[in-house]
């Protein structure tokens, strides 16, 4: 749900961003209008608009010294404070947004306070309050009795800037699920109306409900723009008395909410919950397919209407609502069955720009069912259509049209480059992800190019056509890296690269980034049964990389490869090879290099490794990857190795060759 301060329900920001993803501008071949020139770093966008609205800083000051102010405080509330505090978040948190009007201004005012910690300091705040009045709920009882007083107006504003920021920002929103506790006071909200619905139907259904309406606003803005989905299960407030609550969980809660015969709460908590529900959900969620008839109603009804709304929601809004539900394969073809073809075709030739950008999205959400390819590419009014937006001046709609294309006609109208077969083993490793994870991907990127291996990524290498960069990495990859997350799998972007990959059957290794995430649907199914590293920050990032250097190592050859021998002191010394194809350097290793290694690794006591060669280590390391029951057997029998402590030192120096020596791993495929 949208700003407290708009008509509208859902956000208009997502104009501009679209929930965190890559911003993959894509454009289907040379005639083509480029959309952007050059990948950024994400921070980097955030740095451009503050420079694009230099008229912000006073503003920004004084958030520094809201800030201070609210540090100072350290959560120490009373009630001579409430009217100070208003006033100080009134003045100069909540007028600034009400005043600049613009998408970006916006989002450079809650991306700023989001950076600076404002948000789990307005929160303390939120539940000093809470605790100094000892309430269970915000409720409409509350606001009839005590709407003048002090503290009722404090709780109000702080849950207005928390819904108008979150919808204005999703660094404001990451920030409210990542630092804050808020969820639990908004699950008590919505258990305590759940049983009351049609007593409060009235002042529901006008807005004046203020606790039902911006608890599912903010709830509504956090889903769109950062929430992941297990943080639906909520730990509930203590009752009174010290006793605990049991855990809740808001999608269920919500669900029950769902039921009501209250036309505008159906259509505003299904609205919710097509953000907020993971895959299973979703698939339970539209078992019961009259939700799907209920939202075309209401995007036809809004079509009728003068201000093209239904219960103030705006068409764009509900058509985004239904792109949502879509995520789920199964209802791809269920929506279009209900007759979804002929709305998305007339508000597509007929509707504004907002209303065009949604239809275009949801054509490519659509698209990744076959049956629905070929049902809007051999329709030649909306074909030419789509085409045509594509170089619309509007760089939202240019890429969503781009996107729909490119689905739809799996990539096959590109020019490609008339090149040789690539050797097996050569080709760089592409990296697949979605922004939120970028930064550990950096880190990734660039530990893989200190060991010489080639690597693209989309803030190195997106000169030109930004659709056309990504194809050509993906056809020029010997391995496509897929970083896989939740919000990875959510993304249309993500999936039109991942799936191209897999049409041109790279090699995929897949990544964890998010933690405890079992991919499902179509990652799922692309992922399968494939080993996986994880980089959710669950595990050590040295050990995990060094597994993925490894098997990486394996696979591909690096350029002017960092091979190494053992030097006196039993370091590392590196040999830089003259061209790809040199020989494996252990392979060439004199009695002096396996000495040194002996040494280095206290194995000098066995007397059977003294007249090891280079090649009869490199052919022992190839049995521990390959036959490691038969490579224990042949320690303990030919090499004379008997106790487990024999055995465990002389596998652990066996282990370490893998990176110690990465090329040797292009011998074991």
């Amino acid at each position: 749900m949208g700003s407290s301060c708009s008509s509208e329900h859902l956000s208009k920001a997502e104009l501009v961003s679209s929930e965190g993803e890559k911003d993959i501008h894509i454009v289907m071949d040379g005639k083509r209008r480029p959309v952007r020139t050059k990948s950024v770093v994400e921070g980097e966008v955030f740095d451009g608009l503050l420079l694009k609205h230099p008229e912000l800083k006073p503003t920004l000051r004084e958030f520094d010294r809201v800030i201070s102010k609210l540090k100072e405080m350290d959560g120490k509330i009373t009630e001579d404070t409430y009217s100070d505090l208003y006033s100080l978040l009134d003045k100069y948190i909540d007028d600034p947004f009400q005043d600049k009007a613009g998408l970006e201004e916006r989002q450079v005012l809650g991306n700023y306070l989001a950076k600076h910690g404002f948000v789990p300091y307005l929160v303390d705040v939120y539940q000093a309050v809470w605790s100094n009045h000892d309430l269970e709920f915000f409720d409409d009882d509350l606001e009839e009795d005590e709407s003048e007083s002090a503290f009722f107006k404090l709780l109000q504003l702080i849950r207005t800037i928390l819904w108008n920021y979150a919808d204005g920002s999703s660094k404001f929103a990451e920030s409210i699920v990542n630092d804050t506790p808020l969820f639990q006071y908004l699950t008590e909200d919505l258990l305590a109306v759940k049983d009351d619905l049609e007593d409060l139907e009235d002042e529901i259904t006008n807005e004046n409900h203020f606790p039902f309406n911006s608890t599912l606003g903010i709830l509504n803005n956090c889903a769109r723009n950062a929430a992941t989905k297990e943080v639906y299960n909520v730990k509930r407030l203590m009752k009174k008395g010290g006793k605990t609550n049991a855990d809740a969980n808001m999608v269920e809660i919500l669900e029950n909410l769902l039921k009501t015969d209250i036309t505008y709460v159906k259509l505003v908590v299904l609205l919710a919950l097509s953000y907020m529900v993971n895959e299973e959900q979703n698939k339970e969620l539209s078992a019961d397919e009259s939700i799907f008839d209920f939202l075309l109603d209401m995007v036809h009804k809004a079509e009728k209407s003068k201000d093209r709304r239904q219960w103030g929601f705006s068409i764009h809004e509900l058509i985004n609502g239904l792109a949502k539900l879509a995520k789920n394969d199964e209802n791809k073809e269920k929506i279009m069955n209900k007759g979804a073809f002929a709305s998305l075709k007339r508000i597509l030739k007929h509707g504004i720009e907002a209303e065009q950008i949604a239809v275009v999205n949801v054509i490519w959400e659509l698209c990744f069912s076959k049956k629905n390819k070929d049902l809007f590419k051999n329709d030649k009014e909306v074909w030419k259509t789509l085409q045509a937006l594509c170089n619309s001046e509007t760089e939202e709609l240019a890429k969503a049209a781009q996107g729909a294309c490119f689905v739809i006609n799996e990539g096959q109208d590109r020019e490609r480059e008339k090149s040789k077969p690539k050797e097996k083993n050569k080709g760089h490793i592409m990296l697949s992800y979605n922004w939120a994870d970028q930064k550990i991907l950096l880190q990734i990127r660039d530990r893989l190019q200190q060991r010489g291996m080639s690597v693209w990524m989309d803030v190195d290498n997106m000169e030109g056509s930004i659709l056309e960069a990504m194809a050509r990495a993906v056809e020029d990859a010997r391995i496509v890296l897929v970083c896989y997350s939740e919000k990875y799998k959510d993304s249309q972007n993500c999936r039109t690269e991942a799936e191209y990959a897999y049409s041109q059957k790279k090699d995929i290794v897949p990544l964890r980034m998010q933690k405890g995430y079992a991919a499902t649907g179509w990652l799922g199914i692309m992922i399968g049964a494939k080993l996986f590293y994880d980089f959710s920050g669950k595990y050590d990032f040295d050990k995990k990389f060094g597994e993925l250097d490894s098997a990486l190592s394996g696979k591909i050859l690096t350029k002017g490869p960092k091979l190494s021998t053992i030097t006196e002191n039993g370091g590392q010394r590196s040999l830089m090879s003259s061209s790809e194809d040199e020989t494996i350097i252990l392979l060439k290793w004199t009695k002096a290099d396996m000495q040194k290694w002996l040494n280095h690794n206290q194995l000098t006591a066995f007397s059977g490794l003294k007249n090891l060669s280079g090649e009869q280590l490199v052919f022992l390391y190839k049995l521990f990857r390959r036959a490691p029951e038969y490579f224990y057997r042949c320690i303990e029998e030919k090499l004379g190795m008997k106790s487990l402590e024999d055995l465990m030192k002389f596998s652990d120096a066996i282990e370490k060759l893998q990176t110690e020596h990465p090329d040797i791993n292009r011998l074991v495929h």
